[in-house]
């Protein structure tokens, strides 16, 4: 809406377009946070000789992030410490994707479960957390690596 000047101009008034601006910036500063969080340099990745880069169609997924320690990590918990906590949580994960999968008229959830566990850990706790994922019923999942440079 443009406001009319005594000298019968016209001036414009970007009051609306200042606020969607406004808007626009603080959205981004949230996306990025939450994508920030996802990930923790708590774990540092195995090196590997070629990985494939993530895939931009994967919209539904969930970070595990498995420390040195063996405790697995999720974004806005406490770490999972024992294998009946990681057990519940992947059980109502994949219940809360399989409602919202129902809802949106598909029989199965798209969610990709990527496990990102630190170079220095055991290989037993990421076999359990590969089974238990397969247990839940999450039928896709990943590991993550850095690449080697030659």
């Amino acid at each position: 809406m443009a406001q009319v000047s005594s000298e019968g101009g016209c001036e414009p008034n970007l009051i609306p377009l200042l606020d969607l601006v406004l808007q626009l910036v603080m959205f981004f500063i949230m996306v990025a946070n939450f994508a920030a969080q996802q990930v923790t340099s708590d774990v540092m990745l195995p090196l590997a000789t070629s990985a494939r880069p993530p895939d931009p169609g994967e919209t539904d997924v969930i970070y595990l992030n498995l420390n040195s320690e063996g405790k697995l990590m999720v974004t806005g918990r406490e770490p999972l410490q024992t294998l009946s906590e990681v057990k519940y949580f992947l059980m109502s994960e994949y219940q809360t994707a399989k409602r919202a999968a129902e809802a949106a008229g598909m029989t199965e959830p798209k969610t990709v479960v990527i496990i990102r566990a630190d170079k220095n850990a055991d290989f037993k706790p990421v076999y359990e957390i590969l089974r238990e994922c397969k247990q839940a019923g999450f039928r896709k999942w990943q590991l993550r690596a850095t690449v080697k440079n030659k």
